[in-house]
């Protein structure tokens, strides 16, 4: 600590001297504005001199003595102001000299340390609590070193004493609260949807006819409409007849269990099979039928053109 305080007087004394030192080459520009340049190689080789000696001194002071220098070379106001070359030229090796402090405190903590430590890191963490919603963003040089922030930002007055748990938004349609769902009694309470949905397509269908230009912007936007509602009103159709053959299968498995058999499981594949076995009865004896073969004969083909080979194997 002693070492430092000492630093931060001798920081401050040739601070003073460099300012005394512009103040007296100023007055004597002012006075012989034909100075010898000698003189003025000289003045430079005493500040290179003088700024390489204050360099090395402050590479070995810690870093947060290194932060109180500035803080105080801060509060220090001259009499004069230095000139913009001069300033910035104390800001550059102050700078040099905290790089030269980071490195090689990164260096001698992170010898074993991976590839992904050298470089600097950005965490952005969300304040949380009722009063803390803007977001403070947080550096620090490697992974090893502590993260840091702006103290330009005030501290805020309220603190978070007790974590609250976040409220979370609840659909009552979706949760277990409101008891399981009854697809049989859901169906019955909103049946009255498909009667409407049959009433919109007869009506669809009569605007539909009424049109004289049949390729028109209305008449498509009626079709596309009216395919619509007819794809989800044979959808739901096509549901209930799945739900009516389960309900008929697992009928006759109770049966058959009480008679002492073993119960049989519909799959995917024997529901498939039992529904165009029930389309084919249904259309058996109309003209329909031999429509409803080709396009299955057409799509069986279509099947086996499929997994045939593009091309003959060499043998």
């Amino acid at each position: 600590m002693g070492k430092s305080a000492k630093v931060v007087e001798q920081y401050s004394s040739d601070d003073d001297s460099e300012l005394s030192q512009v103040e007296s080459s100023g007055d004597e520009q002012l006075q012989s504005p034909s100075g010898s340049e000698s003189d003025s190689d000289d003045y430079m080789e005493k500040r290179k001199a003088e700024s390489a000696r204050v360099r090395e001194q402050l590479a070995d002071v810690p870093f947060d003595q290194l932060i109180r220098i500035q803080q105080q070379m801060a509060l220090k106001k001259p009499k004069r102001m230095l000139g913009q070359k001069e300033k910035s030229q104390v800001k550059r090796e102050t700078k040099r000299a905290l790089k030269q402090q980071l490195g090689k405190g990164s260096d001698s903590e992170s010898d074993d340390s991976d590839s992904d430590d050298s470089g600097p890191e950005t965490i952005s963490a969300k304040s949380s609590g009722p009063h803390g919603s803007r977001k403070e963003i947080l550096h620090r040089e490697t992974r090893k070193m502590p993260t840091m922030m702006s103290s330009k930002r005030p501290v805020s007055r309220f603190r978070q004493v007790v974590d609250i748990s976040k409220p979370k938004t609840r659909d009552p349609r979706f949760d277990s609260l409101s008891g399981n769902f009854n697809e049989d009694l859901f169906e019955k309470s909103y049946e009255f949807l498909e009667d409407q949905q049959r009433d919109e397509i007869s009506e669809m269908k009569r605007q539909l006819s009424k049109l004289k230009d049949k390729d028109g912007r209305d008449a498509r936007r009626i079709k596309r409409a009216l395919e619509s509602v007819q794809s989800q009103l044979s959808a739901k159709e096509q549901k209930k007849r799945n739900q009516e053959l389960k309900r008929t299968h697992r009928k006759m498995e109770t049966e058959a269990v009480e008679q002492g058999k073993r119960p049989y499981f519909l799959g995917k594949r024997d529901l498939k099979d039992l529904e165009v076995a029930q389309k084919f009865n249904k259309l058996k004896g109309s003209a329909k039928l031999d429509k409803f073969m080709e396009k299955r004969r057409k799509r069986n083909a279509n099947k086996d053109h499929r997994n045939m080979p593009y091309q003959r194997r060499d043998d």
